[in-house]
Protein backbone atom coordinates (compact mmCIF):
# COMPACT_ATOMS: atom_id res chain seq x y z
CA UNK A 1 0.00 0.00 0.00
CA UNK A 2 2.60 2.19 0.95
CA UNK A 3 4.33 1.90 -2.48
CA UNK A 4 1.11 2.34 -3.89
CA UNK A 5 0.40 5.71 -2.35
CA UNK A 6 4.50 6.67 -3.23
CA UNK A 7 3.80 5.87 -6.91
CA UNK A 8 0.74 8.10 -7.01
CA UNK A 9 2.28 11.10 -5.03
CA UNK A 10 5.36 10.62 -7.96
CA UNK A 11 2.45 10.58 -10.93
CA UNK A 12 0.95 13.74 -9.17
CA UNK A 13 4.00 15.70 -8.15
CA UNK A 14 4.78 15.40 -11.96
CA UNK A 15 1.65 16.34 -13.34
CA UNK A 16 1.64 19.63 -11.27
CA UNK A 17 5.46 20.11 -11.53
CA UNK A 18 4.62 20.07 -15.53
CA UNK A 19 1.65 22.38 -15.76
CA UNK A 20 3.63 24.62 -13.60
CA UNK A 21 6.44 24.59 -15.96
CA UNK A 22 4.01 25.35 -18.75
CA UNK A 23 2.39 29.07 -16.18
CA UNK A 24 5.73 29.92 -16.17
CA UNK A 25 6.83 28.89 -12.53
CA UNK A 26 9.37 26.55 -11.33
CA UNK A 27 8.36 22.98 -11.48
CA UNK A 28 9.25 23.12 -7.63
CA UNK A 29 6.32 25.12 -7.20
CA UNK A 30 3.99 22.61 -8.78
CA UNK A 31 5.35 19.46 -6.84
CA UNK A 32 4.99 21.12 -3.57
CA UNK A 33 1.20 22.28 -4.23
CA UNK A 34 0.38 19.08 -5.20
CA UNK A 35 1.87 17.44 -2.20
CA UNK A 36 -0.88 19.78 -0.23
CA UNK A 37 -3.62 19.48 -2.56
CA UNK A 38 -3.44 14.96 -2.03
CA UNK A 39 -2.32 15.24 1.21
CA UNK A 40 -3.96 15.80 4.95
CA UNK A 41 -4.12 19.35 4.25
CA UNK A 42 -7.15 19.27 1.79
CA UNK A 43 -7.96 15.91 -0.48
CA UNK A 44 -6.26 13.65 2.03
CA UNK A 45 -5.63 10.71 -0.29
CA UNK A 46 -1.95 10.27 0.42
CA UNK A 47 -0.67 10.08 3.88
CA UNK A 48 3.10 10.68 4.77
CA UNK A 49 4.70 6.66 5.66
CA UNK A 50 8.10 5.62 6.63
CA UNK A 51 8.91 4.20 2.89
CA UNK A 52 8.42 8.16 1.92
CA UNK A 53 10.55 9.50 3.93
CA UNK A 54 13.34 7.21 3.57
CA UNK A 55 12.93 8.15 -0.45
CA UNK A 56 12.97 11.53 0.28
CA UNK A 57 15.94 11.52 2.54
CA UNK A 58 17.48 10.02 -0.29
CA UNK A 59 16.51 12.89 -2.56
CA UNK A 60 17.62 15.51 -0.56
CA UNK A 61 20.88 14.11 -0.81
CA UNK A 62 20.90 13.77 -4.10
CA UNK A 63 20.11 17.14 -4.49
CA UNK A 64 22.69 18.46 -2.88
CA UNK A 65 25.23 16.33 -4.27
CA UNK A 66 23.77 17.99 -7.62
CA UNK A 67 24.42 21.55 -6.10
CA UNK A 68 27.94 20.86 -5.51
CA UNK A 69 28.35 19.50 -8.99
CA UNK A 70 26.73 22.77 -10.37
CA UNK A 71 29.30 25.02 -8.37
CA UNK A 72 32.27 26.24 -10.72
CA UNK A 73 35.03 27.09 -7.85
CA UNK A 74 37.09 28.89 -10.93
CA UNK A 75 34.01 31.24 -11.28
CA UNK A 76 33.35 31.54 -7.97
CA UNK A 77 37.31 32.45 -7.43
CA UNK A 78 36.90 35.30 -10.62
CA UNK A 79 34.08 37.05 -8.90
CA UNK A 80 34.78 36.44 -5.26
CA UNK A 81 35.01 39.96 -4.03
CA UNK A 82 31.58 40.72 -5.41
CA UNK A 83 29.50 37.47 -4.86
CA UNK A 84 31.01 37.28 -1.55
CA UNK A 85 29.44 41.10 -0.64
CA UNK A 86 26.14 39.97 -2.26
CA UNK A 87 25.97 36.68 -0.15
CA UNK A 88 26.89 38.14 2.89
CA UNK A 89 24.72 40.95 2.94
CA UNK A 90 22.13 38.70 1.35
CA UNK A 91 22.54 36.13 4.56
CA UNK A 92 22.88 38.96 7.04
CA UNK A 93 19.42 41.02 6.24
CA UNK A 94 17.00 37.60 6.57
CA UNK A 95 18.98 36.84 9.89
CA UNK A 96 18.47 40.13 11.82
CA UNK A 97 15.30 40.96 10.53
CA UNK A 98 13.42 37.72 10.63
CA UNK A 99 13.92 36.58 14.01
CA UNK A 100 13.11 39.97 15.51
CA UNK A 101 9.41 39.55 13.56
CA UNK A 102 9.10 36.60 14.85
CA UNK A 103 9.32 37.47 18.46
CA UNK A 104 6.93 39.57 18.00
CA UNK A 105 3.95 37.15 16.37
CA UNK A 106 4.79 35.13 19.92
CA UNK A 107 6.97 32.51 18.42
CA UNK A 108 9.76 31.11 20.79
CA UNK A 109 13.00 32.62 20.42
CA UNK A 110 14.66 29.32 19.10
CA UNK A 111 12.19 28.69 16.56
CA UNK A 112 12.59 32.69 15.70
CA UNK A 113 15.79 31.88 14.83
CA UNK A 114 15.45 29.15 12.71
CA UNK A 115 13.21 31.49 10.58
CA UNK A 116 16.09 33.64 9.99
CA UNK A 117 18.10 30.55 8.91
CA UNK A 118 16.09 28.91 7.08
CA UNK A 119 15.20 31.97 4.82
CA UNK A 120 19.09 33.66 4.14
CA UNK A 121 19.39 30.22 2.25
CA UNK A 122 18.96 30.85 -1.59
CA UNK A 123 17.47 28.57 -4.69
CA UNK A 124 20.11 27.77 -7.82
CA UNK A 125 17.96 26.02 -9.96
CA UNK A 126 15.30 28.79 -10.33
CA UNK A 127 18.13 31.43 -11.17
CA UNK A 128 19.51 29.55 -13.44
CA UNK A 129 16.16 29.22 -14.99
CA UNK A 130 15.54 32.33 -15.14
CA UNK A 131 18.86 34.04 -16.28
CA UNK A 132 19.22 31.32 -18.91
CA UNK A 133 15.84 32.01 -20.59
CA UNK A 134 17.29 36.21 -20.63
CA UNK A 135 20.51 35.13 -22.19
CA UNK A 136 22.67 36.68 -18.89
CA UNK A 137 24.36 33.26 -17.34
CA UNK A 138 27.44 34.32 -19.38
CA UNK A 139 27.80 38.01 -17.93
CA UNK A 140 29.14 39.74 -14.85
CA UNK A 141 25.69 39.93 -13.07
CA UNK A 142 25.00 36.46 -13.92
CA UNK A 143 28.11 35.38 -12.17
CA UNK A 144 27.96 37.24 -9.18
CA UNK A 145 24.67 35.88 -9.04
CA UNK A 146 25.65 32.51 -9.55
CA UNK A 147 28.07 32.50 -7.08
CA UNK A 148 26.56 34.66 -4.59
CA UNK A 149 23.75 32.09 -4.56
CA UNK A 150 26.09 28.88 -4.01
CA UNK A 151 28.31 31.13 -0.97
CA UNK A 152 24.27 32.19 0.35
CA UNK A 153 23.92 28.02 0.60
CA UNK A 154 26.64 27.18 2.21
CA UNK A 155 26.58 29.48 4.78
CA UNK A 156 23.07 29.08 5.11
CA UNK A 157 24.50 25.32 5.97
CA UNK A 158 27.09 26.31 8.09
CA UNK A 159 24.15 28.23 10.17
CA UNK A 160 22.19 25.25 10.57
CA UNK A 161 25.48 23.30 11.65
CA UNK A 162 26.36 26.12 14.07
CA UNK A 163 22.39 25.58 15.57
CA UNK A 164 22.57 22.29 15.84
CA UNK A 165 25.72 22.88 17.74
CA UNK A 166 24.62 25.77 19.81
CA UNK A 167 21.00 25.21 20.13
CA UNK A 168 20.39 21.67 19.18
CA UNK A 169 17.09 19.76 18.66
CA UNK A 170 16.47 15.99 18.72
CA UNK A 171 18.11 14.29 16.15
CA UNK A 172 19.17 17.42 14.02
CA UNK A 173 23.02 16.59 14.78
CA UNK A 174 23.33 13.76 11.53
CA UNK A 175 20.47 15.39 9.96
CA UNK A 176 22.33 18.44 9.29
CA UNK A 177 25.88 17.03 8.89
CA UNK A 178 24.56 14.34 5.78
CA UNK A 179 23.53 17.87 3.52
CA UNK A 180 26.76 19.03 4.13
CA UNK A 181 28.72 16.01 3.35
CA UNK A 182 27.06 14.94 0.22
CA UNK A 183 27.18 18.67 -1.03
CA UNK A 184 31.16 18.64 -0.62
CA UNK A 185 31.29 15.16 -2.43
CA UNK A 186 29.41 16.89 -5.33
CA UNK A 187 31.75 19.41 -5.59
CA UNK A 188 34.58 16.91 -5.60
CA UNK A 189 32.76 14.78 -8.14
CA UNK A 190 32.89 18.18 -10.36
CA UNK A 191 36.77 17.46 -10.57
CA UNK A 192 36.05 14.21 -12.66
CA UNK A 193 36.42 14.44 -16.00
CA UNK A 194 33.16 13.34 -17.08
CA UNK A 195 31.55 15.68 -14.39
CA UNK A 196 28.85 17.58 -16.85
CA UNK A 197 27.95 13.82 -17.78
CA UNK A 198 27.45 12.71 -14.52
CA UNK A 199 25.81 15.97 -13.55
CA UNK A 200 22.91 15.33 -16.40
CA UNK A 201 22.02 11.92 -15.32
CA UNK A 202 22.15 12.14 -11.53
CA UNK A 203 19.64 15.32 -12.27
CA UNK A 204 17.53 13.08 -15.41
CA UNK A 205 16.99 10.60 -12.19
CA UNK A 206 16.41 13.17 -9.65
CA UNK A 207 13.76 14.70 -11.83
CA UNK A 208 11.62 11.99 -12.91
CA UNK A 209 12.08 9.87 -9.26
CA UNK A 210 13.25 11.37 -5.58
CA UNK A 211 12.70 15.27 -6.52
CA UNK A 212 9.25 15.07 -7.15
CA UNK A 213 8.62 12.99 -4.18
CA UNK A 214 10.93 14.86 -1.79
CA UNK A 215 8.91 18.21 -2.51
CA UNK A 216 5.68 16.40 -2.46
CA UNK A 217 5.59 14.65 0.63
CA UNK A 218 6.49 18.25 2.04
CA UNK A 219 3.31 19.36 0.45
CA UNK A 220 1.81 16.66 2.52
CA UNK A 221 3.14 17.87 5.83
CA UNK A 222 1.43 21.01 5.41
CA UNK A 223 -1.37 21.43 7.81
CA UNK A 224 -4.02 24.76 7.53
CA UNK A 225 -5.63 24.22 10.75
CA UNK A 226 -4.98 28.24 12.35
CA UNK A 227 -4.62 29.38 8.48
CA UNK A 228 -7.83 31.98 8.02
CA UNK A 229 -6.25 33.38 12.12
CA UNK A 230 -2.31 33.43 10.70
CA UNK A 231 -3.08 34.11 6.57
CA UNK A 232 -2.00 37.98 7.27
CA UNK A 233 1.09 37.00 9.10
CA UNK A 234 2.14 34.86 6.41
CA UNK A 235 1.46 37.95 3.70
CA UNK A 236 3.77 39.79 5.98
CA UNK A 237 6.64 37.50 6.20
CA UNK A 238 6.34 36.69 2.71
CA UNK A 239 6.93 40.49 2.14
CA UNK A 240 9.88 40.10 4.53
CA UNK A 241 11.01 36.74 2.43
CA UNK A 242 11.38 38.86 -0.50
CA UNK A 243 12.69 42.79 0.96
CA UNK A 244 15.32 41.24 3.09
CA UNK A 245 17.03 39.45 -0.16
CA UNK A 246 16.08 41.99 -2.82
CA UNK A 247 17.35 44.66 -0.62
CA UNK A 248 20.16 43.39 1.43
CA UNK A 249 21.67 41.26 -1.65
CA UNK A 250 21.23 44.47 -3.63
CA UNK A 251 23.05 46.50 -1.04
CA UNK A 252 25.91 44.29 -1.58
CA UNK A 253 26.47 44.48 -4.69
CA UNK A 254 25.99 48.09 -4.58
CA UNK A 255 29.26 47.78 -2.31
CA UNK A 256 30.50 46.14 -5.13
CA UNK A 257 30.42 49.20 -6.93
CA UNK A 258 28.19 47.46 -9.73
CA UNK A 259 25.20 49.81 -11.32
CA UNK A 260 22.14 50.74 -10.00
CA UNK A 261 20.32 48.52 -12.83
CA UNK A 262 22.65 45.43 -12.43
CA UNK A 263 22.35 45.64 -8.36
CA UNK A 264 18.87 46.12 -8.29
CA UNK A 265 18.74 42.83 -11.11
CA UNK A 266 21.13 40.94 -8.81
CA UNK A 267 18.93 41.47 -5.78
CA UNK A 268 15.55 39.97 -7.45
CA UNK A 269 17.61 36.83 -8.92
CA UNK A 270 18.36 35.93 -4.62
CA UNK A 271 15.09 36.16 -3.75
CA UNK A 272 13.59 33.00 -4.89
CA UNK A 273 14.42 30.19 -1.81
CA UNK A 274 13.09 27.03 -3.66
CA UNK A 275 14.79 23.81 -2.93
CA UNK A 276 17.74 24.56 0.26
CA UNK A 277 15.35 26.45 2.15
CA UNK A 278 12.90 23.67 2.11
CA UNK A 279 15.66 21.30 3.05
CA UNK A 280 16.83 23.51 5.69
CA UNK A 281 12.88 23.54 6.79
CA UNK A 282 12.92 19.90 6.75
CA UNK A 283 15.77 19.59 8.77
CA UNK A 284 14.13 21.56 11.06
CA UNK A 285 11.12 19.57 11.31
CA UNK A 286 12.83 16.10 11.38
CA UNK A 287 14.57 17.72 13.95
CA UNK A 288 11.49 18.22 16.09
CA UNK A 289 12.14 21.61 15.91
CA UNK A 290 9.42 22.89 14.21
CA UNK A 291 5.95 22.06 14.65
CA UNK A 292 3.91 20.67 12.00
CA UNK A 293 1.71 24.35 11.59
CA UNK A 294 5.16 26.04 11.68
CA UNK A 295 6.44 23.87 9.17
CA UNK A 296 3.70 24.59 7.02
CA UNK A 297 3.71 28.59 7.57
CA UNK A 298 7.44 28.20 6.13
CA UNK A 299 6.55 25.77 3.16
CA UNK A 300 4.18 28.41 2.32
CA UNK A 301 6.00 31.52 2.54
CA UNK A 302 8.98 29.37 0.66
CA UNK A 303 6.72 28.67 -2.20
CA UNK A 304 4.97 32.10 -2.29
CA UNK A 305 8.59 33.92 -2.50
CA UNK A 306 9.49 30.96 -5.08
CA UNK A 307 6.38 32.09 -7.27
CA UNK A 308 7.21 35.96 -6.99
CA UNK A 309 10.92 35.83 -7.77
CA UNK A 310 10.83 35.30 -11.55
CA UNK A 311 8.37 37.48 -11.91
CA UNK A 312 10.72 40.39 -10.24
CA UNK A 313 13.55 39.28 -12.17
CA UNK A 314 12.28 39.28 -15.72
CA UNK A 315 11.84 43.17 -15.96
CA UNK A 316 14.81 44.05 -13.66
CA UNK A 317 17.43 41.78 -16.01
CA UNK A 318 15.74 43.65 -19.05
CA UNK A 319 16.98 46.69 -17.88
CA UNK A 320 20.33 45.80 -17.68
CA UNK A 321 22.89 46.71 -20.40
Amino acid sequence: MEILMMLGLLVVTLGFGWIAGKLGFAKVVGQLIAGVVVGPALLGLVEPSHLMHVVSEFGVMLLMVNAGLETDARQLLQNFKASNLVALMGVVAPLAVFPVVALLFGYEWQIALFWGVVFAATSISITISVLGEQGKLGTVMGAVVLGAAVLDDILALLLVTAYAAFIGGSGLGLNTVMPIIAFAIGVLLRQLPKSDKLLHTTELFGEWTVFPIFFGSIGLNVVFHNLAETWWIMILLTSLAVATKYYGAGFGARMARLDKYTSNAIGAGMVSRGEMALVIAQIGATGHILSNQVFGEMVIVIIASTIIAPLMMRPLIAKVK
